[in-house]
């Protein structure tokens, strides 16, 4: 439960001073299915939702892919990250079954097929990146 209580401070410190994570154990985040992980690097804009936007992209997600409500999917945790090359991505998190305590992600969604996004980029990263 500490790396999912360390991924949770890290969304809070997003909205107070712009660090999206800390430092400690948020370099990746291992595949719910296979060894694939995503790897981030610093200077990656990242940042996990507050548990009242988790659950918005969460139902929105549901809505357009009911497969992951059906399949036991439905992410507990969900961030926001702009992968380089790509742009911004929604991750989607669970308690890591192999490893309890621990997170590890199911599948991520284009951020721009979802009409909350414009909002959830202003809100946890300004106008400046909202607008970018």
């Amino acid at each position: 439960m500490a790396l999912l209580t360390a991924w949770l401070a890290g969304g809070a410190q997003a909205r107070e001073d712009g660090r999206p994570f800390p430092e400690a154990r948020t370099d990746a985040i291992e595949s719910c299915v296979d060894g694939q992980a995503i790897r981030f690097h610093p200077e990656h804009r990242r940042v996990v939702l507050d548990a009242a936007d988790a659950a918005a992209i969460g139902a929105a997600l549901v809505r357009r892919y009911p497969v992951i409500e059906r399949d036991g999917l439905a992410p507990q945790r969900i961030v926001l990250w702009k992968k380089p090359a790509t742009g911004w991505l929604y991750i989607t998190l669970l308690e890591n079954p192999a490893r309890p305590g621990e997170v590890c992600f199911t599948a991520t969604f284009v951020a721009s097929r979802f009409d909350l996004t414009p909002a959830l980029l202003e809100k946890y990263f300004g106008a400046g990146v909202a607008n970018e």
